[in-house]
């Protein structure tokens, strides 16, 4: 059976298209550019809570539904924020359902399980088979930031369990996710299909010069997820035992939350050593790829560890955490180095033997280039998203 020629992609996240800069957003972004370079028809359908301008040189179909929340959303207003967001995502919800049913041809749809876009799609007579992508669930991402739960964010959990198990079939990215959602969601483990993400990867990277000052880098949001107060711990030890190196860290840093805090535990000398860039263009961010010689994320939980890919793509050697994400993207001193979690000493000593090594930066990034251009590649994501969507039409014919 032949793939589908015209496929929806329902998210309400699109790099470049809505501004949120998410591994969905990336995620989905990456597979409507690669679907269109292979020659077929995407849509891509994306839940607004208000008209937004989209631009007009992309190589797929945007179709922006947008929300028409009830009259009684400033009465919602009033009695909280919960009762706000709860009105405005089932809103979201009926305007996708609307304009996927408005959107002709569109033989599947592959969404995202996060914030259930395709709840009220899925509750249709009439519609194109529905394949989700589940990433990190709603009760992971509660579970490894705060731990804190409120009204909201069991309907969300609850409206994920529902989308999910209404599902036609189920993506997800690593044999270890797999079987994490087989037992969070009582799914049979052959219903959910594997396609690990993809990037379309750099040109080759030329050989890094050894250098007396190397610069490590790391990019994510900095919040207890990704690990940034054992990284900054890590940091004062490493650059204090190695006294030329200097560090950037990219991304969201709310209220300078994590910066002033590291000018508090920075010993004397060390503050300027380590420079909070905040969210940079992809301009900006490339450059920073490529001054950097070491790459760190110590994230203790990634879905899938896309960041990973993504400093390995650029012959990046990699320290991480010993944890869900890397264990599945890194191979311990063969592209990478993995240290015991929550041990911020080890993650120190880490960073200061690589720091201090040129040839073993080399012989990683080397190593780690290779895996992400034979496993991690836009075209083989696109390939093995065509195989998924077969078997999924497949089904219903």
């Amino acid at each position: 059976m032949n793939p589908p020629r015209h496929i929806g992609l329902l998210t309400p996240y699109l790099s470049g298209v809505t501004g949120l800069g998410s591994g969905i957003g990336v995620h989905f972004r990456h597979l409507a550019d690669g679907l269109a370079a292979a020659g077929h028809t995407v849509t891509c359908l994306v839940p607004l809570e208000q008209p937004a301008p989209i631009p007009s040189d992309l190589p797929f179909q945007v179709v922006a539904a947008v929300a028409r929340p009830s009259r009684l959303l400033p009465l919602a207003g009033r009695l909280g924020w919960q009762f706000h967001q709860w009105f405005m995502l089932r809103a979201r919800h009926r305007a996708a359902a609307l304009a996927a049913a408005a959107c002709r041809g569109v033989e599947i749809w592959e969404t995202t399980s996060s914030d259930s876009p395709a709840l009220d799609l899925l509750r249709a007579d009439r519609r194109a088979p529905v394949l989700t992508r589940v990433s990190t669930t709603a009760s992971q991402l509660r579970l490894t930031n705060s731990g804190a739960t409120n009204w909201i964010a069991r309907r969300k959990e609850q409206w994920e369990a529902s989308a999910v198990r209404s599902s036609d079939a189920i993506v997800t990215h690593t044999p270890r996710h797999r079987a994490l959602l087989a037992q969070e969601f009582g799914l049979d483990r052959e219903r959910v299909l594997l396609v690990p993400h993809g990037i379309p990867l750099p040109p080759p990277i030329p050989t890094r010069p050894a250098t007396s000052a190397p610069r490590l880098l790391f990019v994510g949001r900095l919040e207890h997820r990704k690990g940034i107060d054992l990284l900054l711990s890590a940091l004062a030890a490493a650059l204090t035992a190695h006294p030329s190196a200097t560090a950037d860290l990219i991304g969201l840093d709310q209220h300078s939350y994590w910066q002033n805090h590291w000018l508090k535990l920075a010993p004397a000398g060390l503050q300027n050593r380590v420079r909070f860039q905040g969210v940079l263009s992809d301009a900006a961010l490339n450059r920073a790829y490529a001054e950097a010689d070491l790459f760190v994320a110590p994230s203790r939980y990634e879905s899938f560890g896309l960041i990973f890919v993504e400093a390995m793509s650029r012959g990046l050697p990699v320290v991480a955490l010993a944890a869900p994400g890397a264990l599945d993207i890194i191979e311990p001193e063969a592209t990478g180095v993995l240290t015991p979690p929550e041990d911020a000493a080890a993650l120190g000593a880490a960073l200061l033997r690589l720091l201090k090594d040129a040839p073993l930066r080399h012989r990683l990034g080397t190593a780690g280039r290779t895996v992400a251009e034979s496993k991690y590649s836009r075209q083989t994501m696109v390939e093995n998203s065509l195989a998924a969507y077969t078997t999924v039409t497949a089904r219903r014919t």
